[in-house]
This record gives C-alpha cells, sequence and structure tokens, in this order.
C-alpha cells in the first residue's frame, strides 16, 4: 500500500491509510505528497464533479487535511451537536408552547429522530395546516455544518420576536413556517467525530441500482429526490443515464455507491429524502421550500438537471433578487445547473409539485472559524424572511403555482 504525506502546521503528517483511495485521486503529480494546491484543486473540482467557485483556499484546504489525516475538526465545538439541537428545539416547545411544537418526522438508519419544528400562531390548533406554509431546511450534506446554524438563528428569531416585532409576529399570525435544521442527522453526527469531510447518510447500501451487493455506504441525499411520478423520472435518471453503468452517469450524480454523489439505488431510497418530501409536498398548504447548503454565496434556482430557463425564471429572479438585496447584494442568484448540472434535486422536483424552492450556499468553506456563525446568521436570516413574507404575499395575492 502506498504511504501518502501531506504538510500540515510545518510538519509532514501521514495520511490514514482509510484515505488511500482518496489520496491517489489527490496526488495529480504521483509523488505520494498531497500539496495544498492538489488539495484545493481537488476540492474545487473533483470533490463534487462541479465546481465551486468563491472558495476560501485556506479554510478549505485546513478542513480537508482534518479528513486525510483522520483527525477530527475541533471546530465543531462551536457548532450546534444533533443533540444540542434536539434539546434547543424542545426547549423552545416547552418555553412557546402555543407558538412552537417539536415534531419527529422519522427515524434513520442509525436511529436518530429527524426533528422539525413546526411555528404558527396557536400552534396546537389544526388550523395552522390551512395557513399558507414554508419549509426551511439544512444540512442534507453532513460536512456543510454552517447549513445547520442558519435554520436554528430563524427558528430562535421566529419564537422569541413574536409579540414585540410587528412583522415577526404577522408572519406567525399569517404562516406557517416548518423547519428542520439537520435533514442528515446520521451523517452530521459521522462528520463530526469521524471524518469532517463525509457528504452523504450512513445507511449501508446493500445493493445497487443492479442489484449486486456492495459493502458501500451512504446515499447523496441531494441526488435522490423523486416523487414516485413517471413523468418526472428524468429529474432524478435522465435520458441516456443507465445504472449499469456509471460510464454515462449525469453530470455530478453517481450510480458509483462509493462515491460522494451517489444518487442511490432507487429514487427516493432513503427515509429522509421520503419524509421530506411527505411534509412539502404532502401538506398542501406548503408553497415554499428553501433549503441550504455550503458553500459559495450563492442564490440558487430551479433548474438543477438543465440550463434550459423555468417556467418561472422571472419569479425566480424577482424573489431571489429581494433575498439578495437583505444580505446587501453580496450573493450571486444563478440557476443551480449555471453551478453545474445535477440530477435527484429537491429543488426541481419540488418545482414540478408547485412550490417555489431555492437554496442558499452559504459561505466560503465547509466548516468555517466558529467566530463567522453569527454574521453569517444575521445576514442569511434576513434573506430568510424574505423568502417567508414573498410566500405569504403572493400566496394571499393568489400569484403562486396552484397546488393541487
Amino acid at each position: 500500500m502506498q504511504v501518502f504525506t501531506l504538510q500540515d502546521q510545518n510538519r509532514l503528517a501521514r495520511v490514514s491509510p482509510l484515505r488511500t483511495e482518496l489520496a491517489q485521486a489527490i496526488d495529480s503529480n504521483q509523488d505520494t505528497v498531497l500539496s495544498d494546491t492538489e488539495i484545493f484543486d481537488y476540492v474545487q473540482h473533483d470533490g463534487c464533479r462541479g465546481h465551486h467557485p468563491n472558495g476560501d483556499e485556506e479554510a478549505l484546504v485546513s478542513e480537508f487535511k482534518h479528513s486525510l489525516i483522520g483527525r477530527p475538526n475541533p471546530v465543531a465545538e462551536g457548532y450546534h451537536s444533533y443533540e444540542s439541537v434536539a434539546s434547543e428545539l424542545a426547549q423552545l416547545e416547552q418555553d412557546y408552547p402555543n407558538l412552537c411544537q417539536r415534531v419527529s418526522l422519522g427515524k434513520t438508519a442509525e436511529g436518530r429522530d429527524i426533528w422539525a419544528l413546526r411555528i404558527s400562531e396557536d400552534v396546537q390548533s389544526e388550523n395552522t395546516g390551512k395557513k399558507p406554509g414554508v419549509v426551511i431546511t439544512g444540512c442534507h450534506h453532513a460536512r456543510e455544518w454552517m447549513s445547520v446554524e442558519i435554520p436554528m438563528h430563524v427558528a430562535h428569531e421566529a419564537v422569541t420576536k413574536y409579540g414585540s416585532d410587528e412583522a415577526s409576529t404577522q408572519r406567525l399570525k399569517d404562516g406557517e413556517i416548518w423547519i428542520i435544521p439537520i435533514a442528515n442527522p446520521d451523517g452530521y453526527a459521522h462528520s463530526r467525530t469521524s471524518d469532517n469531510m463525509w457528504r452523504k447518510n450512513r445507511r449501508p447500501v446493500g445493493n445497487d441500482a443492479m442489484g449486486a451487493p456492495t459493502k458501500a455506504v451512504g446515499v447523496d441525499l441531494n441526488r435522490n429526490y423523486w416523487d414516485g411520478t413517471q413523468d418526472h423520472f428524468q429529474l432524478y435518471r435522465p435520458a441516456g443515464d443507465t445504472p449499469s453503468s456509471t460510464w454515462d452517469d449525469f453530470s455530478a450524480t453517481s450510480d458509483n455507491p462509493r462515491k460522494d454523489t451517489y444518487r442511490g439505488p432507487q429514487g427516493a431510497s432513503e427515509t429522509e429524502t421520503q419524509v421530506l418530501m411527505d411534509l412539502a409536498i404532502g401538506h398542501k398548504n406548503i408553497r415554499g421550500v428553501l433549503n441550504h447548503h455550503s458553500y459559495g454565496n450563492m442564490i440558487l434556482h430551479p433548474w438543477g438537471v438543465t440550463s434550459k430557463p423555468s417556467d418561472r425564471q422571472d419569479m425566480y429572479v424577482d424573489i431571489g433578487t429581494k433575498m439578495n438585496t437583505a444580505m446587501e447584494n453580496s450573493f450571486t442568484l444563478q440557476s443551480s445547473a449555471d453551478l453545474y448540472p445535477a440530477s435527484g434535486d429537491s429543488d426541481d422536483v419540488a418545482h414540478v409539485n408547485n412550490l417555489v424552492p431555492f437554496t442558499l450556499e452559504v459561505g466560503r468553506s465547509f466548516q468555517p472559524d466558529p467566530s463567522s456563525i453569527g454574521p453569517m446568521c444575521d445576514k442569511v436570516g434576513r434573506a430568510n424572511l424574505v423568502f417567508v413574507d414573498e410566500i405569504l404575499a403572493r400566496a394571499k395575492a393568489g400569484t403562486l403555482p396552484e397546488r393541487v
């Protein structure tokens, strides 16, 4: 077995034997020493088979080195854990029983609850399900730690400002907000303690799409979306992309169970994607979905599977521009496919079900220094509120796509 090393804090550090295959992919000049340039190039281009602009080279290289060496990233202490998220949501329910309710959407492969917080005035009443609603998610991808913090910030702001801030109060009178801070609990826990660059969930795959046995673990949840409608199947597996081969895989999506972008053995094979679709598509009062990812400081909208403009392009640009204005125009507004095309994307499936979806790619690395959490939450939190207000206003005006 080849022994790989990298420069870490002015010393040579040995790459973990568990990361040998990854090290081989990174070592472009094949000298068994992984330079910072090689690591950054891999993260920027090859890690997800797409180009990620606006990355902080120093931060990304540092984050990736922890994974290569097999060492937990110490900045995890500054981020919410799965347990602290569950505890805080329970505390909010206890402190504000008329405004929020903690709900388990389902259980993961490792037995963790997928926690949601339902927020609305008089939340115990069944009538809140008749109000127009939005879903706000974080952490589809395990390593994207900042994506947990923003939904948690929005949850706290929504309930603690009720009664003292007119806009916050009206929001909960008029609408229903569902917040899921950690869509991928098992992957998130694994990334904090075992491999900080882990992206997928943690379900053992068992068999691939052709029925062949595999010891691989995990599916990329944001390549696994399909609503079960045959007319929408090409959003999950585009024409020409066959399950029997990886040579024809569609862009940043893979049929290889060992790849970070593995789409799963079939569409919606994962509990996490199933319960999120049950919530957003199954609850007919839900009108918009806002997902948080990292990184790149981008506001993304459909399509993701094609560069063709969607039939709601004008609406997406209008709402996205208002969200960006709330963030001092510091983000780039574009379609997901303009970043890189991918299939099985949550936003595309939401779009064809007449929801209004956006993805916010926040920050310039996966796990930035915790000192940046507060400022990022303040800034992106404002965009979240603009999104909620736009959905509620357009629902009242009757200008949103009709749910059927």
